[in-house]
């Protein structure tokens, strides 16, 4: 199956984005109508949900802080039940580039993979050392453990297949969803690929969580080899 651009929705996780998502929203809307955009509001304490009802965008506001897994889960399975076939992930923090859309899309086509993810440059110019030293070391472990070649493994820029996470059952709804998603689809058999996107770091505030999310992946990297 091909992604295209109608069988295609954009899910946005937010949390405390007020000041970027009306830019996100209106660089998004040169690609998809705003019908098509699935914006999971995490509990967020500022003004993201009046943002998101301003432009008409499909609106979930959750009241308790749960995690980007658990936001990005609920975007998918809402754009699947309206029958859609492919599903965007993007950071609601303009960190990835609306503009790059396309090439996800042509890369899909390309290789008829079940998910896209961006590659971004691991350089100390274009991203702060600790990220690079994480990313790679993150990468190359889910690489062994999914035994495909794994470019970049902690990227949110992603282009997903919906109909095969059709039954999966997720063990955590936190940033670890994103490795964990990975195993599961090469446990499907399922092909993942990359394309390039700029590195993009300008002083956004980090949510994740130093040690507690490092365990976090490591659970979560062990639990799928036993599997």
């Amino acid at each position: 199956m091909k992604a295209d651009w109608k069988n295609t929705a954009v899910v946005v996780p937010i949390y405390n984005s007020e000041k970027y998502l009306q830019e996100l929203f209106n660089r998004i809307m040169e690609y998809f109508p705003l019908s098509s955009v699935f914006a999971i509001d995490d509990a967020s304490e500022d003004n993201s949900a009046d943002i998101c009802k301003k432009n008409d965008v499909s609106l979930v506001k959750l009241q308790t802080n749960a995690g980007k897994g658990n936001a990005l889960q609920i975007g998918f399975k809402a754009a699947a039940e309206l029958g859609y076939k492919f599903a965007f992930s993007i950071d609601s923090d303009l960190q990835h580039k609306p503009e790059d859309f396309p090439n996800f899309i042509n890369k899909q086509n390309e290789l008829d993979a079940e998910l896209i993810i961006g590659k971004r440059d691991f350089s100390h110019k274009k991203m702060p050392i600790h990220r690079i030293w994480s990313n790679t070391l993150t990468s190359w472990v889910v690489t062994r453990a999914s035994k495909q070649k794994i470019l970049d493994s902690q990227c949110g820029f992603r282009l997903y297949n919906l109909p095969i996470l059709e039954g999966m059952e997720f063990q955590t709804k936190r940033y670890q969803f994103e490795t964990e998603i990975i195993l599961k689809i090469a446990k499907k058999n399922g092909q993942v690929g990359f394309t390039p996107i700029d590195t993009i770091y300008d002083g956004q505030e980090s949510y994740i969580s130093g040690m507690r999310d490092i365990k976090n992946f490591i659970k979560i990297v062990l639990y799928e080899m036993r599997k």
